[in-house]
């Protein structure tokens, strides 16, 4: 596979920043894949410009991994619209360099900023492939919860562009667990949303002697707690040197803030306004250098605000100081609170709270058999669970089902087929006013009980909607506990709806559904809920396609198909879809259906319901 990854802040180990993508990029490499990535001129935490290249292969690394670089606009940290300027600028000059990337076989966007991830999705789309989506963050809640973003035509606009990426990305991957539901809220589909957590390459730290470095810092004989990290607004780090300011008296215990961030300076300030002599700042360092660092702490924090958004992170930071076998002072509540006490590695405080974390320091500064055994503890637990090389297994598992499953494709025939459908829907809408009024009065006369029946169905990437479709039963008839099942004498089937049943009229109404766009004329027929929650993984392909007024499955027997000869044909349908295969099914249609009406009703006369018999029909929800 040929991967082009658009990333702002990619940082190779050599640079400051967070290296996840790189070492990604490295396995994938080793794997014989490529990675071009399209990252910025300028470094996020130092904000050196970083030589323009065309194209910069890392042979070290394999022949695989490829970096150019966009010109973005370089901003003074903490200058919203400065970076804001950075952003924007970013995504059009990367978009630029990456249509210069040949014989691409997917597109890869992170977020945020999300800018860049609409970038990828434009470039995934001008290059017919898929469409990668993966989400380090939830923006633009984060920014929002800590008052970054508070422009409400930008809040507007960035939950659009969300909802937008979440709802086409091909497949969504990201960084924490906790992010799941929430992504799920907004547009994606589950089958296709995937945790690759953060994690750290546990080679990397191999524990170097601190001694030296020690020295050069000062150290010599101190207790120190390291931060390393941005040093933003959501970090808190106010509160990091309150807990500084209460242990001012000890002076062998020394806190360390490594990093750069909009907030820098103003900490620097007031820690010397307030004569903290017992913190020290130390600027960004790369990655390679920073288990060097790590191994001069005696314990490492995390900390954020007290905001309940990030109770969902996985703060790549946790995982450093776990790889290198140091206990965490953990000021986050929520998903990595869970990892760190399952690892026995850390001991969590209060969000904001300095004097809980200032006594938590003191407990570690007095127990160095704690500190030993908490950081064996979260070493062993980071090797067996988030080594680089095991997450990058599951994303190369993710652009692999991508590149599978990127199905339907070509925008000119895709488009093509939309039009179809409005132009199509509108006329038989238009044309069947009439009749569809006279088959409503008939229905009204024939039975109690409303035109319409609708109920839940899965639609495209497992988007639930409504369809429209004449009431064929009596009232109400879901709750006899038959469910989908319908046998030819069925009493429940009124006398109206049986000759709608008969010749297929009780499903046009859903041209209604293909006018919206929750249908297409051609395509799988929808199923409920419960159905598709017993798919297997290859029939949950069956949802990469719009659900069809017709489909091949129709013209193919129908009912007296059994359902998982009907999903095969449908993912068949998916794999070899066609304008020219959507004309002969909706040409075969009407015959099928008003003149040789096969499979109207299965074998014996009954519709089969999907899985197992015990199994029942409906949910109560779907029974409602």
């Amino acid at each position: 596979m040929h991967i082009l990854l658009i990333h702002q802040a990619f940082a190779t180990e050599d640079e400051a920043g967070g290296t996840r993508h790189y070492e990604i990029g490295k396995y994938l490499s080793q794997k014989g894949h490529v990675l071009t990535a399209v990252a910025s001129t300028v470094n996020y935490q130092t904000r050196q410009t970083i030589k323009k290249l065309k194209g910069k292969r890392l042979p070290q690394q394999g022949p695989g991994l490829v970096i150019c670089r966009a010109w973005a606009y370089p901003t003074r940290r903490g200058v919203f619209w400065g970076r804001l300027m950075a952003f924007v600028s970013f995504m059009i000059t990367s978009f630029l360099v990456g249509l210069n990337v040949r014989k691409v076989d997917m597109v890869w966007g992170t977020s945020p900023p999300i800018f860049q991830a609409i970038t990828a999705y434009l470039l995934a789309r001008l290059k017919g492939v898929p469409f990668v989506l993966e989400v380090r963050d939830l923006w633009p809640d984060f920014a929002i919860s800590t008052g970054i973003l508070h422009n409400r035509f930008l809040i507007l606009l960035s939950r659009y562009l969300e909802r937008f990426l979440y709802h086409n990305a091909d497949q969504i991957m990201t960084n924490s667990p906790g992010f799941i539901p929430i992504i799920l809220s907004r547009g994606s589909a589950k089958f296709q949303t995937q945790v690759v957590s953060n994690g750290v390459d546990i080679a990397m730290f191999s524990n170097p002697n601190d001694q030296e470095l020690r020295g050069q810092l000062g150290l010599e004989g101190k207790f120190v707690a390291i931060y390393a990290g941005a040093h933003g607004l959501a970090n808190d780090l106010e509160t990091v040197l309150a807990a500084a300011k209460i242990l001012r008296k000890h002076q062998d215990v020394v806190f360390v803030l490594m990093g750069d961030g909009p907030l820098r300076d103003s900490l620097m300030q007031k820690a010397r306004d307030e004569e903290l002599n017992n913190v020290q700042f130390i600027p960004p360092q790369p990655k390679a250098r920073v288990p060097s660092y790590l191994a001069v702490a005696d314990v490492c924090i995390a900390t954020l605000k007290a905001v309940p958004m990030f109770d969902t992170t996985y703060p790549n930071k946790v995982f450093d100081y776990m790889a290198a076998r140091r206990p965490t002072l953990l000021a986050i509540d929520g998903a990595i609170r869970d990892v760190v006490e399952k690892a026995d590695g850390g001991r969590f405080v209060p969000p904001g709270d300095a004097q809980a974390l200032a006594e938590a320091t003191m407990m570690y500064y007095r127990s160095r058999e704690l500190r030993l055994r908490q950081g064996e503890n979260a070493r062993l637990y980071a090797e067996a669970y988030f080594d680089r090389p095991v997450q990058a297994a599951k994303a190369e598992a993710i652009f692999q089902k991508a590149l599978r499953d990127h199905v339907m494709k070509g925008w000119f025939r895709m488009m093509f087929k939309r039009i179809l459908d409005i132009i199509s829907s509108l006329v038989a809408l238009l044309f069947l006013a009439i009749p569809f009024a006279i088959f409503a009065i008939a229905i009204k006369l024939d039975s109690r009980g409303p035109v319409f029946f609708r109920q839940e169905r899965v639609g495209l990437k497992g988007g639930v909607f409504k369809p429209w479709k004449f009431r064929t039963m009596v009232d109400g008839a879901v709750h006899t506990g038959l469910g989908l099942s319908a046998a030819k004498d069925d009493p429940r089937i009124t006398r109206v709806g049986r000759f709608l049943r008969n010749t297929g009229i009780d499903e046009l109404p859903q041209f209604i559904n293909v006018l919206m766009g929750q249908m297409s004329l051609v395509g799988p027929r929808p199923t409920v809920p419960s159905q598709v929650e017993r798919y297997d993984d290859a029939q949950r392909r069956r949802l990469l396609a719009k659900p069809g007024v017709t489909g091949l499955a129709v013209v193919r027997g129908r009912n007296a198909l059994s359902w998982e000869e009907r999903i095969k044909l449908d993912t068949w349908y998916i794999d070899h879809w066609s304008i020219w295969l959507d004309i002969k099914i909706l040409a075969l249609t009407p015959w099928k259906v008003l003149v040789t009406r096969e499979g109207l009703y299965g074998e014996d006369g009954v519709n089969e319901d999907f899985g197992s018999p015990s199994q029942p029909s409906l949910s109560k929800k779907e029974q409602q």
